[in-house]
């Protein structure tokens, strides 16, 4: 015997306030919610798998307009489709890969430590990611491998940060109903059957340097550079700092008139806070910078593109920004009489021996201020103690 149907009335839709689900029959339901708001809900099974589809409020969808909305999506099941998928796909039509990244940074930006994390994952999708006009729905195996393939031995750590990056983003489109079935970017079970283990071809480099002696020259020609980034990569230098710290510095780390930067530990490769003595010529370079801003919010690679690109856009030079680092610490060891453990201390290094502790409390503040200031002397001297702002 068939069970009935049309079994609510008008008025028992608009009367019934008792929460939980009221059948009308052929899966259509009305959902009466812990705060009395109503709706019509159709119920079916697709593949042994129980599946609950919303058809809008009472109030926007009428009795007799939730049964023939119901009816369509029955009509779709018996053709062999399953209503809730076909829903998705239409909402989803149109909607490119682009739409997909820029709401995932949109929405995870504040949970992110700084500016220069949403750059930095804006500029690598750019870069190296799926074409942004791509719709959502057909970023497939095809598409992320030709996107990795290019760069996965030649730039292994980019590429695999941009795999993770396409990953995220297909999760979160799925999740909101922009695409189906599993990710083509997931690593495990999946993309590792297809590519080496980054591992296996990431062999280990040194970070070219420039050496020591051609610092102060560079210092000039940096100087009369028109980007934004030179600022950042002049700081980065007087101060051997890395470039993530840099980047993500914020206002509040500065004490100006102490002349010291204070990083924390959440920021620090090590996990240990690294104060950071300043040069007049380092502080000269934030003088020039605007508040209403944090310092040098740039992407990761910034000042790397500054260094490395082809003139007129870069400078064209073979080295990295990390390997000033090296070029200060050979500075420190040929030229000058510190001792090793304030030139590690400076480079914010782990110092392997009984005496750590003491040094850990003190940080030698007073020796690496001296420290600091001797290289910016050899590196910047008279002519750079000043940075002019450039428009």
């Amino acid at each position: 015997m068939a069970r009935p149907t049309n079994r609510l009335s008008a008025r028992a839709v608009q009367t019934t306030v008792k929460q939980g689900y009221h059948a009308d029959g052929a899966g259509l339901y009305l959902l009466v919610g812990p705060t009395g708001a109503k709706s019509w809900v159709l119920r079916y099974q697709r593949d042994g798998r129980r599946r609950e589809m919303g058809l809008g409020s009472t109030g926007a969808v009428t009795l007799q307009e939730a049964r023939a909305s119901a009816l369509e999506q029955r009509k779709m099941l018996v053709a062999g489709k399953d209503p809730i998928s076909a829903r998705r796909v239409a909402r989803s039509a149109g909607a490119t890969f682009a739409e997909a990244a820029d709401a995932y940074i949109t929405s995870h930006r504040s949970g992110w430590k700084n500016d220069a994390q949403a750059e930095q994952w804006i500029q690598s999708l750019r870069d190296y990611g799926p074409n942004r006009s791509i719709p959502i729905t057909e970023v497939d195996t095809r598409v992320v491998m030709s996107c990795l393939v290019p760069v996965w031995e030649a730039k292994t750590v980019t590429a695999t940060r941009v795999r993770g990056r396409i990953e995220r983003v297909l999760d979160w489109a799925k999740v909101h109903g922009m695409r189906e079935g599993e990710n083509p970017a997931r690593w495990r079970g999946h993309l590792e059957n297809l590519l080496p283990k980054p591992s296996k071809v990431s062999k280990p480099q040194h970070h070219a340097a420039m050496p020591y002696g051609d610092t102060p020259a560079f210092m000039i020609t940096l100087a009369q550079r028109d980007a934004r980034s030179r600022r950042a990569l002049r700081f980065t230098i007087l101060t051997a700092a890395r470039t993530e710290e840099v980047t993500g510095a914020d206002w509040s780390e500065f004490d100006l008139k102490a002349k010291l930067w204070t990083i924390p530990a959440s920021r620090m490769k090590g996990g240990r806070q690294h104060v950071v003595p300043l040069a007049h010529a380092a502080l000269n370079i934030l003088d020039a910078l605007p508040r209403s801003e944090p310092p040098f919010s740039l992407s990761e690679n910034a000042m790397l593109y500054l260094l490395q690109k082809v003139p007129p856009k870069g400078l064209g030079l073979p080295f990295t920004v990390h390997g000033f680092r090296s070029s200060f610490r050979d500075w420190a060891a040929e030229t000058t009489s510190f001792p090793h453990e304030v030139v590690e201390m400076a480079l914010a290094h782990a110092i392997r021996n009984k005496a750590e502790a003491a040094y850990r409390r003190g940080q030698l503040i007073e020796k690496r201020t001296l420290l600091m200031n001797a290289w910016a002397d050899y590196i910047a001297g008279e002519a750079q103690l000043t940075d002019p702002v450039k428009s």
